[in-house]
């Protein structure tokens, strides 16, 4: 078995004490009131699966930009570099932070060539992000139910579909972006 280091005992630590105050701390189950830890699992449950979906959407919108950057500025100089000159980071203030993700999608479709798997799930991606973060019960909602490819999100099968879906998607904009 391998020990871990100093560093990793203090992160696991933290991440402890941040489980406790979030209460997410779903392995501690048994020191809830018993009625309420059907309850409680639930939303630690849609807490972890509303996270990832943030996530995910985020990461998209970050490839979508970086495809869009290179674009504009070329590949040669590094992201790093191109932030200390004014001329990007004012591509990046008055542009890119104004475009939503499906614009953005817009935009890199008229340059390349994207396909339309990965066009849909980028579509069915924002739906699903805009449901579940404007709602807090979005099963509620006439509209942006929150399921994928027809799964309700919140279930191992949904969660299942939708990771597998995101990583194809992943590695498309990795490929293109990093030439990976």
């Amino acid at each position: 078995m391998n020990p871990l280091t100093r560093k990793q005992r203090s992160l696991v630590r933290e991440l402890d004490e941040i489980a406790a105050l979030l209460h997410l701390n779903y392995r501690e189950i048994r020191e809830y009131d018993r009625d309420s830890r059907s309850t409680r699992l639930e939303l630690i449950k849609r807490h972890f699966i509303r996270g990832d979906i943030v996530i995910q959407y985020t990461l998209m919108d970050e490839f979508l930009s970086a495809m869009l950057c290179h674009h504009f500025f070329g590949r040669r100089v590094s992201f790093p570099t191109l932030w200390k000159s004014k001329r990007f980071r004012n591509f990046n203030y008055f542009f890119l932070e104004k475009l939503s993700l499906m614009e953005k999608l817009a935009y890199v479709k008229a340059i390349h060539e994207v396909p339309r798997t990965v066009c849909r799930n980028l579509e069915q991606l924002n739906n699903l992000r805009n449901g579940i973060a404007h709602a807090f019960f979005p099963e509620n909602l006439r509209s942006a139910k929150p399921k994928w490819k027809g799964l309700d999100i919140f279930s191992l099968e949904g969660v299942q579909r939708f990771s597998d879906d995101l990583a194809e998607v992943t590695e498309f904009f990795h490929r293109r972006v990093f030439g990976a």
